[in-house]
């Protein structure tokens, strides 16, 4: 290996150190105000969408732009209005569904007991017993030792897995379940 071979292999590695350098130490882009609002956004579908009107904005060709606009429209699915609150107050409303079932949730909300005046009694020859409430309410239960009548002011409470107990004046509780 001679001398002109040693230096131009260094004149070449720094040729390549000279150009390769800026490039590696280059600062990464700028990001733009626009895309920091969209990253700022913490709900999925509204970020996105937000993401999907930057590229469309970014189009410079206006048919292409509205294409762009118009198909990010056919692909937003449609919800339908949230259901109006309701007027009646909620303690009303609440003691009004106690004891119906509740098949979405799982922690049972409402009233924990009611107190109400028993206004008619009946028993069917199975010894199945309704109890119509004044507050419009129906109860059932089945046992054969039935002392409640008409007049008396009984306490429904929940129970556990979702079951009721009903409690007389005398002190008897039933286990009831509510049929309207």
């Amino acid at each position: 290996m001679n001398a002109t071979d040693g230096a131009l292999r260094v004149v070449f590695a720094l040729g390549l150190a000279a150009v390769t350098l800026p490039v590696a130490r280059a600062a990464p882009p700028a990001i733009s105000a626009e895309m920091q609002r969209c990253a700022a956004i913490t709900a999925p579908d509204e970020r996105l969408a937000c993401y999907d009107a930057l590229k469309c904005a970014a189009i410079t060709a206006s048919d292409e732009r509205l294409a762009c606009y118009d198909a990010l429209a056919k692909d937003k699915p449609v919800r339908p209005p949230p259901a109006p609150a309701a007027t009646d107050s909620k303690g009303a409303a609440r003691e009004a569904g106690f004891g119906l079932a509740e098949h979405v949730a799982a922690k049972p909300q409402g009233p924990e007991l009611i107190q109400a005046t028993v206004a008619q009694v009946s028993a069917d020859r199975s010894g199945k017993v309704s109890v119509a409430l004044d507050n419009g309410q129906t109860w059932t239960f089945k046992d054969e030792d039935m002392r409640l009548k008409s007049g008396d002011r009984v306490t429904i409470r929940r129970a556990a897995f979702s079951s009721f107990l009903m409690t007389t004046p005398a002190r008897h509780t039933y286990r009831v379940q509510r049929t309207q």
